[in-house]
């Protein structure tokens, strides 16, 4: 005998299209004996007939093709392929099935060469045969590899890409879209409407696409749309948005880990690494090559320049230039992120370090600064970034500095 789990093992059909419920005999190579439970709730009644409900027999078919799939995948020359249906003969319907039934189909593989199967099947209902068929079914290999636990629930708007991984008791909600090779691991919730993008990986615990934290919030539909090659660990939150059509974004290739909040309306980049208990609150723009220490917090509307470092406990209410490491409570800028700089490829630091003297150790107001950075400082495309970057409004306002604030000189 095979329980739904075991039968799920082996079938890759899920709700609302398994039709077998058990399975009372196995004779490998030979026979194989299931049941079908038929209750008013099956989607299909809704339609056929309302007020006479009846059966469909193509899905009478289908749970027979689908029990003769329990013996045809069972070989060892079989095994990851799927089973389609080649043909269909001699089938006769005897009398209807309605809610209620119990169908016991009975199928026998009379003829396995190559690729090839065939079988004879019949159902039964309280002794009595409803239907019979024979069917012939190629063997190919299987489009879709997703190996999901029979404990986790699936909605079943959902979309499931190749090679997917889902753990146990994993909750994939309405309008969840995941894309190929992403590994969901235990009891993670991706609630509904959020995008996961190729091979990322969601660990233990995670909470993505939940309603947002902001009172506003009037039960909107919104998005949270994840990128390709992220790592998500555990008990990580990540909130969509507040506004109808809104959208919390996550681009590709970043770390967050343990904890991590990422509150509505955020925009994060790329490669962005954010460590243990970071929290982000709404509306904050975090760009790319990031780096951000444990326990780091950030104010609503705030902008976190490319290639800034943000050192670990750091109040983060103003926003951060690129290309520069603030820390504290409130954080303000303590030297240049060279090493950062280095590692992403810029290739003349120098100016870059002129340009950090101006704008963050002097004494001159901003528009002063922009005017000396552009007539003395080589405009290369760091030096416009961050000029760019100062000039664009701000909520918060730019942190930038004192000429007498203990900040590290550079050479």
């Amino acid at each position: 005998m095979l329980d739904i789990n075991q039968i799920m093992e082996i079938l890759p059909h899920r709700y609302p299209f398994l039709l077998v419920d058990r399975v009372l005999e196995f004779e490998y190579g030979k026979r194989v004996v299931g049941i079908k439970n038929v209750t008013m709730n099956e989607p299909f009644f809704q339609g056929h007939f309302p007020g006479q409900p009846v059966m469909p027999g193509v899905l009478m078919i289908e749970a027979m093709a689908q029990l003769s799939g329990i013996i045809l995948l069972s070989f060892p020359q079989t095994k990851g392929k799927m089973s389609y249906f080649a043909s269909i003969e001699n089938v006769r319907f005897r009398k209807p099935v309605v809610p209620g039934d119990q169908i016991r189909m009975e199928v026998d593989l009379y003829k396995m060469k190559g690729p090839v199967g065939k079988t004879r099947g019949k159902c039964y209902v309280d002794g009595k045969v409803v239907v019979e068929a024979e069917m012939t079914f190629s063997m190919a290999d299987a489009a879709v590899t997703s190996k999901i636990d029979s404990t986790a629930t699936i909605h079943p708007s959902a979309e499931i890409g190749k090679d997917v991984v889902i753990g146990p008791h994993a909750y994939i909600g309405e309008g969840v879209k995941l894309g190929n090779g992403v590994t969901i691991e235990a009891n993670v919730v991706i609630e509904k409407w959020t995008t996961i993008g190729d091979e990322t990986h969601v660990h233990y615990g995670a909470i993505i696409g939940n309603a947002t934290q902001d009172k506003k919030f009037r039960g909107e539909k919104s998005y949270v749309r994840i990128g390709k090659r992220n790592v998500i660990r555990e008990y990580v939150t990540i909130n969509r948005a507040t506004a109808k059509e809104g959208e919390t974004i996550i681009g590709d290739d970043n770390l967050l880990l343990t904890m991590v909040h990422i509150g509505h309306d955020c925009v994060l980049g790329n490669n962005i690494i954010m460590s243990n208990a970071v929290q982000v609150a709404g509306h904050v723009i975090v760009e790319d090559n990031v780096v951000v220490g444990g326990m780091a917090g950030f104010t609503q509307f705030s902008r976190i320049g490319k290639m800034a470092m943000v050192g670990g406990y750091s109040k983060v209410n103003q926003d951060v230039p690129p290309f520069t490491l603030v820390e504290g409570s409130p954080a303000t800028i303590r030297t240049l992120n060279t090493v950062g700089m280095e590692r992403n490829g810029v290739t003349n630091p120098n100016a870059m370090k002129k340009a950090y003297r101006i704008f963050f150790r002097s004494k001159i107001n901003l528009s002063q600064a922009l005017e000396k950075v552009a007539s003395e400082i080589a405009q290369t495309p760091e030096v416009i970034y961050l000029t760019n970057f100062l000039k664009a409004e701000s909520h918060n306002g730019v942190m930038r500095g004192k000429a007498d604030s203990p900040i590290e000189e550079e050479e």
